[in-house]
């Protein structure tokens, strides 16, 4: 997919982004290279972010892929710490790394299905967090733009049918994020989330398969015009990113076509 670029409004930035090699992650890591920022970007070893890499820095864009587990606290640490040194700061991140799981009724959750989902949506964005706050508070000019953007869902708000655990995971993505947002808002760091609906990407996907494709067992519901694009959600989460948000500070925006609205 070609990115059409706005004005370089991230021109000089360090960005940090988590599961960026795939998915929304992917089209962020995009968005914000063509716009002018330097983008390190996390994921699992599957050859996908290389390959991102590789294609952006073809493009003449600058962007480094490291291999890192978003549970694991201590390579969320190890994660930072390149990033300020490769990149000589942390201005902004965006914690995308997520994963859903096979549909059943809340009794029906394999727990480790529901430790993997809760370690990977919500554990690592408090791990991703709490290294990338500290790197942007100590290390950024208090007059720069600093934020950072979580990707939760729309079903972090709501009940969410035959998906507990992610649904979960995602209450618990807003509740960190809102309560973030206070404890660093006199510090000049502004902290929002995102909340997609239903996207094409390999996520849905897998859950589409696993429902036989009848999308009234989708939870949460179906936009009426279909799936939304990565670059949709990439859009919204660049704008919450800019200067252009300067005021909006604890928010979570829909980015649903009207999935939610009643």
């Amino acid at each position: 997919m070609t990115i059409t670029a706005r004005p370089q409004r991230f021109q000089d930035t360090s960005v940090l982004v988590t599961g960026g090699s795939s998915g929304i992650g992917a089209d962020v890591v995009r968005a914000l290279a063509a716009e002018g920022a330097q983008v390190m970007f996390c994921g699992l070893p599957d050859g996908c972010g290389e390959a991102l890499e590789h294609t952006l820095c073809a493009q003449g864009h600058k962007a480094r892929f490291v291999t890192a587990d978003v549970r694991v606290d201590d390579q969320m640490r190890q994660l930072v710490a390149n990033c300020l040194q490769s990149l000589g700061g942390l201005d902004m991140a965006v914690n995308c790394a997520g994963i859903s799981h096979p549909p059943q009724r809340l009794a029906d959750i394999d727990p480790d299905h529901w430790r993997n989902v809760m370690a990977t949506n919500a554990d690592g964005i408090f791990y991703a967090m709490r290294h990338e706050i500290p790197a942007m508070l100590e290390n950024g000019d208090p007059d720069r733009n600093r934020a950072i953007v979580n990707i939760a869902s729309i079903l972090g708000t709501r009940g969410a049918p035959w998906i507990a655990a992610y649904g979960a995971s995602k209450h618990a993505v807003v509740g960190l994020t809102q309560s973030a947002a206070r404890d660093y808002a006199t510090f000049g760091l502004r902290i929002n989330a995102v909340s997609p609906g239903p996207v094409d990407t390999p996520m849905l996907a897998r859950a589409l398969r696993d429902i036989g494709s009848d999308t009234s067992k989708y939870a949460g519901g179906f936009p009426p015009a279909g799936p939304g694009k990565p670059h949709d959600v990439a859009a919204a989460v660049l704008f919450l990113l800019s200067s252009e948000a300067a005021y909006i500070n604890g928010t979570n925006l829909h980015v649903d076509g009207a999935t939610t609205a009643i």
